[in-house]
């Protein structure tokens, strides 16, 4: 498994583990349809947010044009599925709107902050030299 795939599924399991005792009290709070509204958000974006790993995945490693176009396509299908995941549930008004989004919202904010202090550390702040195959690569300022 790549180290961005371990990154994305940590990440997604955080939050879950967080939303877990959120949607304990919106139930506490509010009734059941606001809390099944809050766990679908949960859910879809931690769906979405896990897929990352795949675009990340085509982007960086081994990049090639056909990797590249297939990573901004997975990027806008990624986009795609969760605005259509949120819109048909919000058209058919089948759940509350606010508590689904906050818990979309919600994933994305806690992964995002989960994922900067998981991330590993590539470079050192004291050098702008690093080692790389076969000798050593000096960056400058422009």
């Amino acid at each position: 498994m790549s180290t961005h795939s371990r990154l994305a599924l940590k990440g997604a399991a955080l939050a879950l583990a967080l939303a877990i005792p959120v949607a304990g009290a919106v139930w506490y709070y509010f009734e059941r349809a606001h809390t099944v509204s809050f766990l679908y958000g949960v859910g879809v974006g931690v769906a979405g947010f896990a897929s990352i790993a795949l675009t990340v995945s085509l982007l960086t490693v081994r990049p090639s044009g056909v990797r590249i176009l297939l990573g901004v396509a997975s990027y806008g299908g990624r986009l795609v599925l969760v605005v259509a995941a949120v819109g048909v549930a919000v058209y058919l008004d089948a759940w509350p709107v606010l508590p689904m989004l906050c818990g979309l919202a919600g994933v994305y904010v806690v992964e995002n902050l989960l994922l900067l202090k998981m991330a590993p550390r590539t470079m050192r702040a004291d050098s702008s030299a690093r080692p790389v195959r076969g000798g050593l690569e000096r960056r400058t300022e422009v």
